[in-house]
C-alpha cells in the first residue's frame, strides 16, 4: 500500500524510454511551493480508509549553500496496521536554484520486506550512483520519483496549458530509466473538506503503454492556482481501487491558493 500511495503522489506512471530534451538551463524562478509547506493525505480501499501520507519541504545547509529537503511518508492506519504494517519513507535533497535532485533516498517496510537505498546525481559528469546497482551513464536533466513531482509543480504544469498536452519527465527508479507522462484533460471542479475546488485533471497518456490501458485507471486533480497541490487521486490497481484526498495543509507558496468555486 505505501509505495503505491507515494509511487501515485510522486506521478510514477512508468514508459520506458531514453531521451534528452528537457531542458538543464531552466530559469531560477519558484512560484510553487516553499519550505516549511506540509501536505497531508488519508488513503482508502473503496470506502475504509486503510492510510495516511504526507509530503514536507525543508530547506537545510550544504556546504556553504542550500538544499530542498523533501520527505514523503506512507503509513498504514487501523486494522490495516494491524496485519499489514507498512512504513514507506522517500527523501530528496533538490537543488534550489534549478529545481534538480543531488541526492535520494528510498527506505521502505512492508510487512517483512524492506529496502534501502541511495542515489547520488553527478550531473557534470553525466552519470547516477546508486547504492545497490553502482553507476549509470544519464542525462543532466535525471530526476528522482520524489523530486520529478516538485519539478512539476515548479515547471511543467500550468494554468494556460492545452487539452490533451502531455508532460513528460525523465527519471531513475528501482534501478531504471523511466519517463513520466501524464496528460491534461481540462479543468474541474472538485467536492472537498475544504469546499469546492476548482482543479486540473490529469490522466496517464495510453499511447503505447503497457503499464495502463484506460484513462479511468488513474485520475489526478491539482489545484487550478499557482500552488498546483493534488487534493484527490484515483486509481485502479491490481489490488483494488484506491483513492487519496488532500486533508491538510500548511505553508503554502501561494497564500491565496486552493481557489474555491462557490
Amino acid at each position: 500500500m505505501g509505495s503505491w500511495v507515494l509511487y501515485l503522489l510522486s506521478f510514477s506512471l512508468w514508459f520506458p524510454g531514453f531521451h534528452d530534451n528537457m531542458p538543464v538551463d531552466i530559469p531560477h524562478v519558484n512560484t510553487a511551493f516553499q519550505p516549511g509547506e506540509v501536505l497531508y493525505f488519508d488513503v482508502a480501499y473503496g470506502w475504509i480508509k486503510g492510510g495516511e501520507a504526507s509530503m514536507v519541504i525543508d530547506l537545510v545547509p550544504v556546504g556553504y549553500d542550500y538544499l530542498y529537503h523533501v520527505k514523503a511518508e506512507a503509513r498504514a492506519t487501523g486494522l490495516f496496521a494491524v496485519f499489514s504494517p507498512i512504513e514507506d519513507i522517500y527523501e530528496s535533497y533538490i537543488d534550489v536554484a534549478s529545481g534538480l535532485p543531488v541526492k535520494a533516498i528510498r527506505n521502505i517496510r512492508e510487512n517483512d520486506y524492506t529496502r534501502y537505498n541511495e542515489l547520488l546525481f553527478f550531473r557534470d559528469r553525466h552519470f547516477i550512483r546508486s547504492l545497490h546497482s553502482g553507476d549509470h551513464p544519464a542525462p543532466a536533466n535525471t530526476l528522482d520519483i520524489l523530486s520529478a513531482f516538485y519539478f512539476a509543480r515548479r515547471y511543467l504544469f500550468s494554468n494556460d496549458l492545452e487539452i490533451n498536452q502531455v508532460i513528460t519527465l525523465y527519471t531513475f527508479f528501482d534501478e531504471q530509466f523511466l519517463d513520466i507522462r501524464i496528460r491534461y484533460k481540462g479543468k474541474e471542479t472538485v467536492h472537498t473538506r475544504f469546499g469546492r475546488v476548482r482543479c486540473l485533471k490529469f490522466v496517464p497518456d495510453i499511447t503505447d503503454n503497457k503499464t495502463f490501458t484506460s484513462e479511468k485507471q488513474l485520475q489526478m486533480w491539482v489545484t487550478d492556482d499557482r500552488n498546483f497541490i493534488p487534493v484527490k487521486i484515483k486509481a485502479r490497481l491490481p489490488i483494488g481501487s484506491l483513492k487519496c484526498v488532500l486533508t491538510g495543509f500548511n505553508g503554502l507558496k501561494d497564500p491565496n491558493g486552493l481557489l474555491k468555486v462557490e
